[in-house]
């Protein structure tokens, strides 16, 4: 009987198994990462852009749970990633990229790394494309900076609340919208369209109902809706997904793969 500790997060557990080494190169060759490349490419060229723009939008989201669930146990569990991703919530999950970007220096990882930042993990993730050279060393900067940024957005509540609309029910109501100003004539009553200044807007975007609890007592049942709008645009979307794909999501099945397998 073959066995492996490890830890997602703060929480430490044991995999027994026949042979990990066999079924963690097994979940690993099982995940198909040409998977969101697909979905971009298919959505791209779909005739109903506003349909195609919200799957793109749910497939950035869903890529970037991906990504970072791979992250997450190449960092801890390169030995057993499948252990690793089975036993991490979407809470612990979150917990982790949070503590990963505020540079909590008690994180568990089995990598020879300095310190848990997404600078030390992309070197790791990269060190084998073109090793040594500037190219290399740049690579692995730009992507370090890339899951900073993405890892606030996936921190962030309205994102987090714009996927589970999707996801759960499909609660949104799908189209950007437009910011104008303009001032009063008349107390309430709107000035002329031709005298409103426009700010920005963007046709594609969701539109979802979030409730909120009236006042603060513990054990409120009281509640009432917001209404929370999100702009995007769909040629970002995709580009963030592709940039996910390719090197965010393959090098790591690769190096995940190649770590379990030293």
């Amino acid at each position: 009987m073959d066995s492996s500790i490890f830890v997602v997060n703060q929480e430490p557990y044991c995999i027994w198994e026949i042979d990990v080494q066999e079924r963690n190169k097994e979940f690993l060759d099982g995940i198909d990462t040409d998977f969101f490349d697909y979905v971009v490419e298919l959505h791209l060229t779909a005739e109903d852009e506003k349909r195609a723009s919200i799957a793109l939008r749910s497939t950035l989201h869903h890529a970037m749970e991906t990504m970072f669930s791979l992250l997450g146990a190449h960092i801890q569990a390169p030995d057993c990633a499948y252990a690793w991703i089975a036993k991490c919530s979407n809470r612990e999950l979150r917990n982790f990229i949070g503590s990963i970007g505020n540079y909590k220096i008690d994180l568990f990882t089995k990598l020879l790394i300095e310190r848990v930042s997404w600078e030390e993990i992309s070197k790791s993730v990269f060190r084998s494309y073109l090793p040594g050279t500037e190219k290399n060393e740049k690579t692995a900067k730009l992507y370090a900076s890339l899951w900073s940024r993405l890892g606030r957005e996936f921190l962030d509540q309205s994102h987090i609340d714009e996927y589970n609309s999707i996801k759960h029910g499909f609660r949104i109501r799908s189209g950007g919208f437009f910011l104008a100003v303009g001032v009063e004539h008349e107390y309430g009553v709107p000035p002329p369209a031709e005298e409103m200044r426009a700010l920005g807007g963007s046709e594609h975007g969701t539109t979802y109902f979030k409730l909120e609890p009236i006042g603060e007592s513990k054990g409120n049942r009281s509640l009432r809706s917001r209404r929370h709008s999100l702009n995007w645009r769909t040629e970002k979307t995709a580009l963030l997904i592709q940039l996910v794909s390719m090197g965010g999501f393959k090098f790591q099945v690769q190096r995940v793969n190649s770590d379990a397998a030293a």
